[in-house]
């Protein structure tokens, strides 16, 4: 008997979780440990919940799905995973149905998936395509084994810019103690994060700082891969951020930000903080580093030219519901 119950966040349910997650994603491995503490961390002030979707008494699927942010809070981002034996768009369209039930409460303008161009997920982007989503964004996936960059090449360009006063720090480790640096990270981080494309329809949120800050620590406490600041002049002009999940993946980073502020840009800032974070890496006996990219964004170059190399790319469906 097919049966779609609430998700009550057990130790065995991350546990099931975590395994069906892992037999559909193609680039990566969930612990559940980290999937528990990301679950107690979210922003309760949001609605954020799972739907599970039960063969008798076995787990074979799931419906993940949040409210967004400020400007966002009608729009409902989602993520729908079945068992492979198990896969059938009638049992994703089962987890779907119930979570347009559930988001009402929020008043639900619009709805945003997320699939990749691999065939774990044909299903789903089928169960989209069927429900009349649109693509809106698509966005280029890179991995690179970065024992193979030939960082001494880069070192001119690195000794260039520190020359015209530019410096590259760690975060955490050089900047962590000095005054108002948090205070300046964040604003940094919002004006990068205002010029990445996303999908129409979407609109940048800023968090509050109380917000960032829990964020801020809980990824320096869990998740610290590196995180590299461009100073000039005592402003902040740059940054690079980059996570890894240590008890699945320990040898794996994970691009989370990457950005200039126009007035440096076109001056190799950005490589430099590549090669510089790039560089922490390889002292951590990290191996590689995953990125993405809009496919709308120029800093894809600089990917091909350090030698990343491609993976399926992701599509962004969106659909507008009354």
């Amino acid at each position: 008997m097919i049966n779609i119950k609430r998700f009550t966040s057990t130790d065995s349910e991350f546990k099931e979780i975590a395994i069906i997650s892992n037999l559909v994603e193609h680039d990566c491995i969930t612990h559940y440990e980290d999937d528990k503490e990301s679950w107690f961390h979210r922003d309760k002030s949001l609605l954020h919940d799972r739907l599970l979707l039960y063969l008798n008494d076995t787990l074979i699927g799931f419906c993940s799905y949040n409210q967004g942010k400020n400007e966002n809070k009608r729009t409902t981002f989602f993520d729908i995973m079945v068992h492979p034996k198990y896969s059938k768009i009638e049992y994703q369209d089962l987890l779907y149905q119930a979570m347009l039930k559930n988001i009402k409460v929020i008043k639900c303008e619009k709805l945003l998936a997320e699939v990749y161009e691999h065939s774990n997920y044909s299903n789903f982007e089928k169960l989209l395509i069927n429900n009349q989503f649109q693509v809106v964004q698509k966005n280029r996936e890179y991995s690179c084994d970065i024992n193979n960059i030939k960082i001494d090449s880069y070192l001119d360009l690195i000794d260039k810019l520190e020359k015209e006063g530019i410096s590259f720090l760690d975060s955490k480790d050089s900047l962590s103690n000095n005054a108002n640096h948090y205070q300046k990270l964040e604003k940094l981080e919002w004006n990068i994060d205002q010029d990445i494309p996303i999908p129409n329809g979407l609109r940048h949120t800023r968090r509050s700082f109380e917000r960032y800050m829990k964020d801020k620590y809980f990824f320096e406490e869990k998740y610290y891969g590196t995180e590299i600041i461009a100073i000039k002049n005592n402003q902040y002009i740059g940054m690079t951020s980059l996570s890894i999940y240590y008890k699945s993946e320990p040898f794996k980073a994970w691009t989370e930000t990457l950005g200039v502020l126009k007035k440096f840009r076109r001056q190799g800032v950005a490589t430099a903080l590549k090669i510089k974070a790039i560089q922490n890496l390889l002292d951590k006996g990290i191996s590689e580093v995953r990125t993405d990219n809009e496919l709308n964004n120029p800093m894809y170059k600089i990917n091909e030219s350090l030698g990343f190399h491609a993976q399926p790319s992701s599509l962004e469906y969106l659909k507008t519901i009354n």
